[in-house]
């Protein structure tokens, strides 16, 4: 059992730098906030067009249930959520107050989809990267590369304490190891399910024409009514989509393929939206995250370069 113990925080929780951390948050604000965050247009226009809910979502009923509903569900109570996520977010991309930040635009995106599916059209493309945001409200991702840093280090000059400019701790990864996990549980269950519902039939290239020349003619998308015509190309892709998504996992097991794995799953989502429209971007986001962060010496080495070409040139200008 201690063995089982210590495996599981030598994975979960290993001592490492905040600046991997600190990268995340820096990337995954800043495309919140500039690229994913929910149109506020689009969601006061689903709040006017339906008088009521057709299946409102856990966190809908809850807000629903301790709060005015004309106060919350009006475009007056939506457009202050939204800007004070917005603000929140942009708080949170600087690292200022960098927790509540982070939990205030976590709050915000999760209310915001959270009403878009309560009418009865759900999807799942945001819940890995928005379950990696509320994660990240939960770390300490303002350690590094942060006004809350800057601060910190004042505070402790003013004191006579040390300074350091980066610290460790051993719960700096464990949200980037979790976005890992949670992406490899939706790819797996993806591919188990199209497996299991299609079986074998699923690879017979068939099913994928199918939906690609449905989706190109459905969203006006020439490459997939192109692609539909190729019964072997779609036969090659139908096996690939199987086996990416059935085996991703194999990151989690084997680090060193890793990289290629995030290579590939970014390449695939992208190649899956150029045919049929499909816009995974938050999946394609988490996946260049853990290919940049994911690694604990890469992106604090990039970090570190800078500072030691300066420290190597200093003696020759003094001497000069």
């Amino acid at each position: 059992m201690k063995r089982l113990i210590a495996l599981w925080n030598a994975y979960w929780f290993p001592t490492t730098s905040t600046l991997n951390l600190a990268g995340a948050r820096i990337v995954a604000a800043a495309v919140e906030v500039f690229w994913l965050f929910p149109s506020l247009p689009h969601q006061t226009n689903l709040l006017i067009k339906n008088s009521a809910f057709r299946d409102p979502q856990a966190l809908i009923r809850i807000i629903d249930a301790v709060a005015p509903h004309q106060l919350v569900f009006s475009p007056g109570g939506f457009a202050v959520i939204y800007w004070v996520s917005i603000v929140a977010g942009l708080t949170a991309l600087v690292g200022f107050a960098t927790r509540t930040s982070l939990l205030l635009l976590t709050f915000g995106l999760w209310f915001f989809v959270s009403h878009m599916y309560s009418y009865a059209d759900v999807h799942h493309t945001q819940a890995p990267f928005a379950i990696f945001l509320l994660a990240l409200a939960f770390s300490p991702a303002g350690d590094s590369l942060s006004i809350d840093a800057l601060i910190r280090r004042r505070r402790a000059r003013a004191a006579g304490l040390p300074t350091p400019i980066t610290r460790s701790t051993d719960t700096a990864m464990w949200p980037l190891k979790l976005a890992h996990v949670v992406l490899a549980m939706t790819y797996f269950s993806t591919g188990i399910s199209k497996l299991l519902v299609g079986g074998l039939r699923w690879m017979n290239g068939y099913t994928l024409q199918y939906y690609t020349f449905r989706d190109g003619i459905d969203r006006n998308i020439p490459v997939g009514v192109w692609l539909a015509h190729f019964h072997t190309v779609c036969v090659l892709l139908a096996i690939g989509t199987i086996l990416f998504e059935v085996f991703y996992f194999v990151s989690i097991l084997v680090p060193r393929v890793a990289r290629f794995i995030f290579v590939g799953a970014i390449l695939f989502h992208i190649s899956l939206y150029v045919i049929s429209g499909h816009p995974f971007f938050e999946h394609i986001v988490l996946n260049v995250i853990l290919l940049l962060f994911l690694d604990p010496e890469w992106f604090p080495g990039q970090v570190r370069k800078p500072s030691s070409r300066r420290n190597e040139h200093e003696p020759a200008i003094q001497a000069a």
